[in-house]
């Protein structure tokens, strides 16, 4: 079922920032999600990292990136996955993504926290490390063991 809020929102947003151009690097705006494999892919016991935008969205395409360089080296149990706000009006009315790009962050089909807006690299690291301390020590901060030098560091708690 479309929703015509979630469709003017995407026709609007694509006409205000159409000038800026770009894509998704990651796991791709790859078409759309219906709301089983949406549930099936953040259902998993490990963090799901889903960032909603549009590939005619500048902070978008910047936030991309960011994303890229922490795939590259992410730690073990993290997914990173780009959703097309356009490809998935279904999703982003049931999310109620008014604003992009917007980034949430789940595991086991909970959501441990959310963020709009472009983010660094670092910022986002240490975004992901502080809502991930919410499940407890079942499940281990994934950023804990990036070594920084020859010891192993564990970031801070804010």
């Amino acid at each position: 079922m479309n929703h015509p809020i979630a469709a003017q929102f995407c026709l609007l947003l694509s006409i205000a920032i159409i000038g800026f151009g770009g894509g998704c690097s990651m796991s791709e705006i790859t078409g759309a999600y219906s709301e089983e494999s949406f549930e099936q892919l953040i259902d998993q016991d490990k963090l799901i990292l889903v960032k909603f935008g549009s590939s005619t969205c500048g902070p978008c395409n910047r936030l991309d990136e960011e994303l890229a360089a922490i795939e590259s080296d992410s730690p073990k149990g993290l997914e990173i996955h780009c959703l097309s706000v356009c490809s998935n009006q279904d999703l982003a009315y049931k999310y109620n993504i008014t604003g992009i790009p917007r980034m949430m962050l789940f595991r086991n089909g909970q959501k441990l926290g959310d963020h709009v807006g472009y983010q660094s690299e670092g910022q986002i690291r240490s975004w992901i490390s502080s809502q991930n301390n919410i499940v407890g020590e079942v499940h281990a901060n994934p950023f804990a063991t990036k070594a920084t030098s020859d010891h192993v560091s564990t970031p801070k708690k804010s």
